[in-house]
């Protein structure tokens, strides 16, 4: 059994959302993130890779040691639920006068074991030395103790001796970005469902969800490319160093001075968006996915870490002759319809789709060319691996007609055996570019620079209908067993009027969480839209928090459909002068 000991300075949110787990009092705060791709390749996790799990403790018992400095021991007493199963890790964080404990199992499923609950003992020391006088509380897997230091725990100062200068060193901080793996999404689960090996269950607004357990393990690997800021001071000041991690996921800033300093991952930044696809830190200090420290002349600080669940990844194993295989139309990415192309000129059209089906899509599906106008281009692989409720950006290169006209070509998306699929659950359905062949018009002076306060946000809610009668109708999605909404209105779905949407300053937090810096609040109208405006190009954090007093009645029971399954807010960066209108809200009233 190894003991890990995570200082206070760093204030580890991992640690922090495994008490909750333990305690009916406590609140986890998992976090969402904004929609980006998921990376090509998974990892499954094997059902023979050994379990690990949190012990389950009956009680405590605090024990001060006679000595000076005072030494504090916990005895933990518990059971194990086979001869199979055994203790494995210890890993303690002090925070102010709190100690959190949590004592991990690990059982070996190859194994064949007594089924009888095995009690154990487990004695922990605690790291108390240089600790002021005051009352201090203990809790182990949510089982509470506490103690009382009568005195400063720490010896008199004695006259230092003497001794020649060392040479100064400069001080270093270095870290990990790890792939923390968990089968599973942020979608509700039943609030009995067992966690699958490396998740851990979270209670959310949406109900339970599962979620990566934060703790690096020999199997996960780390994640390259990701872009890592430096600033010195807090973390409001400005970043005065990058780095990027290597092929292991390890970064490093060497040759630093003294000081305070803030570690700083932003997934939306230009340069991380492509590496931190969908996905939530397990194991983090904080919403703001920032490490503050300090550090003495020539101290090598290390495993400043950082853990990221990919929403996605790995996928779960999904019946490939039972599941089936559907897609919705997000947005066009490069080539609005009727764009003007110059006569025979080759021009690249993008297009986002959504897996809404429950079958995932690999790399042997396409998407490919059906009917209208051929554009020189009939197929296009599917570029990654796409889970259900993932989304995916595809990329054709086409070429325009030599002969003056409008021009639509139609495609759907073709599994691994060739069979196409069209949109929205119907055959017939396909996504399309439509462009006029033609001169383009001339080029005109430069747009001015947009005021400021010029920029808006807005969009529209909706009552995301799905009805059954034991079969369901087109505009539902299976998700486990469940069919809700497909996150698409629709002409017969009806607006969402008086609903209370609210704006603030930054990029949303946790979900669980509420966000800070308020900026505004806003009513949806007959039509079910709502609008901020009067914005300065910032980010921003659009949020419907369905419990709140405005909200309940009109809302509860139910959940988002839009922009995903469970999540209630968006994360968007307005340019300057930018009129966003897309920021929307589906919601399916479960007793509908």
């Amino acid at each position: 059994m190894t003991v890990k000991t995570f200082f206070s300075g760093l204030g580890l949110s991992l640690l922090l959302l495994l008490a909750a787990c333990g305690s009916s009092d406590a609140t986890p705060t998992p976090i969402i993130p904004e929609a980006t791709a998921v990376p090509a390749t998974a990892t499954a996790v094997s059902s023979t890779d050994p379990v690990r799990s949190q012990a389950t403790v009956d009680s405590i018992q605090v024990l001060p040691l006679e000595s000076f400095p005072v030494q504090i021991n916990v005895v933990a007493r518990g059971e194990l639920p086979d001869g199979c199963t055994q203790l494995e890790e210890v890993v303690q964080q002090q925070s102010g006068n709190t100690f959190r404990v949590i004592l991990t199992t690990l059982r070996d499923p190859s194994q064949i074991c007594t089924e009888a609950l095995v009690p154990f003992e487990e004695t922990i020391p605690l790291e108390v030395a240089g600790l002021p006088a005051g009352a201090y509380s203990v809790m182990v897997n949510g089982i509470s103790g506490s103690f009382t230091l009568d005195a400063d725990n720490v010896l008199p100062e004695e006259e230092p001796t003497p001794t020649a200068v060392p040479e100064a060193v400069a001080a270093s901080i270095s870290g990990r970005v790890w792939h923390d793996l968990c089968v599973g999404t942020l979608t509700a689960v039943a609030a009995d469902s067992e966690a699958p090996a490396g998740c851990i269950a979270v209670e959310t607004d949406s109900g339970t969800v599962f979620q990566a357990n934060g703790l690096p393990e020999a199997s996960e690997p780390g994640l390259p490319g990701v872009e890592v800021t430096l600033a010195e001071g807090d973390c409001t000041s400005a970043a005065t160093a990058t780095a990027v991690t290597d092929g292991s996921g390890n970064f490093s800033f060497a040759d630093l001075p003294g000081g305070s300093y803030c570690v700083t991952i932003d997934p939306a930044s230009e340069a991380n968006t492509a590496v931190l696809e969908e996905g939530v830190w397990s194991y983090l200090t904080d919403d703001s996915n920032a490490v503050a420290l300090v550090i003495e002349e020539g101290e090598q600080v290390e495993a400043i870490d950082f853990g990221w669940d990919f929403q996605f990844l790995p996928a779960p194993e999904a019946d490939l002759a039972n599941c089936d295989n559907n897609s919705t139309f997000v947005s066009d990415l490069t080539t609005p319809d009727d764009t003007v192309i110059a006569p025979g000129a080759e021009f690249e059209v993008g297009w986002r789709l959504r897996n809404i089906g429950s079958c995932p899509w690999s790399t042997d599906y396409s998407a490919v060319f059906v009917d209208g106008d051929n554009l020189s281009a009939t197929s296009a692989p599917m570029p990654s691996a796409v889970a259900p409720g993932q989304t995916v950006d595809i990329f054709v290169t086409m070429t325009a007609p030599t002969t003056t006209g409008t021009y639509r070509s139609n495609w759907q998306l073709a599994d691994a055996d060739g069979n196409r699929f069209g949109v929205d659950g119907f055959l017939e359905n396909a996504f399309w570019v439509q462009i006029v062949a033609g001169e383009p018009p001339a080029a005109t002076d430069p747009t001015p620079t947009p005021a400021p306060g010029s920029a808006s946000i807005g969009g529209v809610a909706w009552r995301d209908l799905c009805t059954s009668n034991g079969t369901p109708a087109a505009i539902c999605v299976e998700t486990g067993g469940v069919f809700r909404g497909d996150g698409t209105f629709q002409g017969i779905e009806r607006p969402l009027v008086g609903l209370t949407v609210t704006l603030a300053q930054g990029a949303c937090p946790a979900v669980g969480t509420r966000p800070g810096n308020i900026i505004a609040t806003a009513l949806t109208g007959d039509d079910g839209t709502y609008l901020f405006d009067g914005l300065d190009s910032a980010t921003y954090c659009i949020w419907v928090d369905a419990f709140s007093p405005a909200n309940v009645e009109l809302l509860i029971p139910g959940d988002f459909t839009w922009p995903a399954t469970g999540v209630d807010r968006w994360t968007f960066i307005l340019d300057p002068g930018e009129q966003e209108e897309r920021i929307d809200f589906g919601w399916d009233d479960f007793d509908d």
